[in-house]
């Protein structure tokens, strides 16, 4: 099993690739499914093929010298040179203050073009022109998507070696062996290598598309999820070994229970996780898939592999802490906790979900109106530096593209002309649906651009009905917006259905179903509300995303139903020969360290997305791990097991209780 396993990981990295080597980064890849700017993008690829904007900006502390003019009109015949610029959108353009010139260049948006060498290009002309003093940045959609890009280049590597750093760590430190960290080290990185391998081929051949942050996502999700299983199955199998001197009955003992446990926890997670494919936003979709197909790889090579290294580790592999039959397990800390839950549990619970209650209250800080272009980067891209010239000189310009049919184009001038809020309109040349570029005085992805932006589409539709779309990079920001929300009321539901089947057939019971999901939801909101509160006192992220909240609720609620598998499973194993409350303290000594580590490992590994300097990743990392440590902390220590000592064999219902 062992070779079988290292010589299909093998085959596996020498037939697969970087996952950013697949990644879809542009055209229509991060909208949702018949979204108006979508459906823009489209028309304008059979017809003209897309255009992506860039905006060249060129700024001076002081008044803009003649030299200054010349070699922005320099730089534009060298732009118009560079393969697949389109052209320019105007001349140069002075601001007011006479400090800045701002010049639009057309890239093209065609399949195979990448936006990140064109960029770079542009910047490279800018900066090699430019007189002395002269500072240039290329910003707008094209400088944002290529530093977007960019961002996951620089950083995939580093966040794979911590992720492997972060597993290794824990494992030393749960431990304590200079050798047994080796055997779920290796299944670890197996699991990973293989699932990574199979999201390739599907992303290569077309089954699956990777979007967005999907890969990082699917990195630190793959080694927190192994690592848990592998805690998980060696706690068994040390507790097994205390109890007989065969090495290989204990570990048939320890998976009889450990294997059923894993994978009523992968299928619970990868389910929930999976929901997400059936969301209208691609970003969601890829996601969900991705995630759902490493869980299901990973959980595979940890009950294979794993169990065949522990055969071969044996008793010698738990050195110097080599478990013997008859030992008695040192589980203080665990056994002062539930001796509190046994002896008080209705404070235990009630004080629980008081806490949990009060941090709630930071969901009165909540803004999900959406992260503008400006602050999207955790560090100062030169993206970022051009927003910030283009708002100290000129007015807040939002970029919109308006189709028409030819028989429709003169009604939808007129009304664009008129509309609230338009500063600037060059119409296209006529074709089948003639092209309107527009500019509203709002910043993209903000209050005042959607205000605007459906202002305008009331406008248009009223001109020409269907004859008419408009879409552009700022109607894309906010059509993402609109489709999040509308996925959640479907996603949501369909998670809590999926996951409320499977721990009824897991469990045998209505009751403890429902009270598991309950105290998820409630551990979910509690984090949320902490986090957003955090965010907006101390690490000045005023406003988060509406992706944000769903990727954080199935995330919480998958790993929360997982950890509560963990401990509910021990439960209901132990309650065939002992009572329910009795059982559920036994649980609660025997899992308490494990899902804790569990929990300490999945933290640490959605913590280490911290390192892309992206604010909407960094924000999911934060509440991902904050969430996790509340959730095995407050809930999985407390809430959980003293709900159901408190209940006691009520919990079962409607299943007759077996002691």
């Amino acid at each position: 099993m062992v070779i079988a396993w290292v010589a299909i990981a093998v085959a596996a990295v020498l037939a697969s690739g970087p996952l950013d080597d697949v990644r879809v980064t542009s055209g229509s890849s991060m909208l949702a499914r018949g979204a108006e700017s979508a459906r823009v993008l489209d028309l304008l690829a059979k017809q003209s093929g897309r255009v992506v904007p860039a905006l060249v900006v060129y700024e001076r502390p002081g008044p803009l010298q003649r030299a200054d003019i010349r070699a922005a009109r320099q730089d534009l015949r060298q732009f118009a040179s560079v393969p697949d610029v389109i052209g320019m959108a105007s001349a140069p353009v002075p601001s007011a203050d006479g400090r800045a010139l701002q010049v639009t260049v057309l890239l093209s948006g065609k399949p195979g073009v990448l936006v990140s060498p064109l960029v770079e290009r542009l910047r490279q002309i800018a900066a090699e022109g430019s007189p002395a003093g002269l500072i240039s940045h290329v910003s707008g959609a094209g400088g944002a998507a290529a530093d977007y890009v960019d961002s996951f280049r620089r950083v995939d590597g580093t966040l794979l070696a911590l992720s492997l750093a972060v597993v290794l760590l824990v494992l030393l430190a749960v431990y304590r062996s200079p050798v047994l960290w080796v055997i779920p080290m290796l299944a670890v990185v197996v699991a990973y290598l293989c699932s990574a391998a199979a999201i390739y081929a599907l992303a290569r051949s077309g089954l699956m598309t990777l979007r967005a942050a999907t890969p990082e996502v699917f990195t630190v999700l793959v080694f927190g999820v192994a690592t848990d299983y592998a805690l998980l199955l060696v706690a068994r199998y040390r507790e097994r070994l205390r109890a007989t001197a065969d090495q290989a009955a204990a570990l048939k003992d320890a998976l009889s229970g450990g294997i059923r446990t894993v994978i009523a926890s992968a299928l619970t997670v990868a389910g929930g996780v999976g929901c997400l494919v059936v969301a209208d936003t691609h970003a969601l979709r890829s996601i969900g898939a991705a995630a759902a197909v490493g869980i299901l790889i990973t959980t595979a090579v940890m009950v294979t592999l794993l169990p065949a290294l522990m055969l071969l580790g044996g008793r010698r592999a738990f050195w110097p802490s080599t478990p013997r039959p008859g030992e008695v397990a040192r589980d203080g800390l665990w056994r002062g906790v539930a001796g509190f839950v046994g002896q008080r549990p209705r404070l235990a619970w009630a004080g629980s979900a008081l806490l949990l209650t009060m941090l709630c209250m930071g969901l009165t800080t909540l803004d999900t109106s959406g992260i503008p272009p400006s602050s999207l980067f955790t560090m100062r891209t030169d993206s970022v530096a051009g927003y910030d010239a283009l708002r100290r000189h000129y007015p807040a310009s939002a970029p919109v593209v308006v189709l028409a049919r030819q028989d429709k184009s003169a009604a939808v001038e007129r009304v664009v002309h008129e509309a609230e809020g338009v500063v600037a309109m060059r119409p296209g040349p006529p074709a089948p649906w003639r092209t309107f570029d527009v500019v509203l005085a709002a910043e993209p992805n903000t209050p005042d651009a959607q205000r605007l932006v459906e202002d305008l589409r009331g406008a248009v539709r009223g001109a020409a009905g269907g004859a008419a779309l408009v879409g552009g990079f700022t109607t894309e920001l906010l059509d993402v917006q609109k489709a999040v929300l509308d996925d959640a009321f479907l996603v949501v539901p369909l998670i809590l259905l999926v996951v409320g089947l499977i721990l009824v057939v897991l469990l045998r019971s209505l009751v403890a179903p429902l009270l598991l999901m309950g105290t998820v939801v409630l551990s979910f909101a509690a984090t949320l509300g902490l986090c957003s509160a955090l965010f907006t006192q101390f690490l000045g992220y005023p406003v988060v995303d509406a992706s944000f909240a769903l990727y954080a609720f199935v995330f919480l609620m998958a790993f929360g139903i997982d950890y509560n598998i963990f401990l509910m499973a021990r439960v209901r194993e132990e309650a065939v020969r002992l009572d329910t409350r009795e059982a559920t303290l036994h649980a609660l000594r025997a899992t308490g360290g494990v899902i804790t580590a569990a929990g300490v490992v999945l933290a640490a590994a959605f913590f280490v997305l911290t390192v892309l300097p992206l604010v909407p990743v960094v924000q999911l990392g934060l509440l991902v791990a904050i969430g996790v440590v509340i959730d095995t902390v407050v809930v999985r220590s407390f809430l959980v097991p003293a709900l159901a000592h408190h209940m006691g064999r009520r919990i079962w219902w409607p299943a007759r209780a077996t002691s």
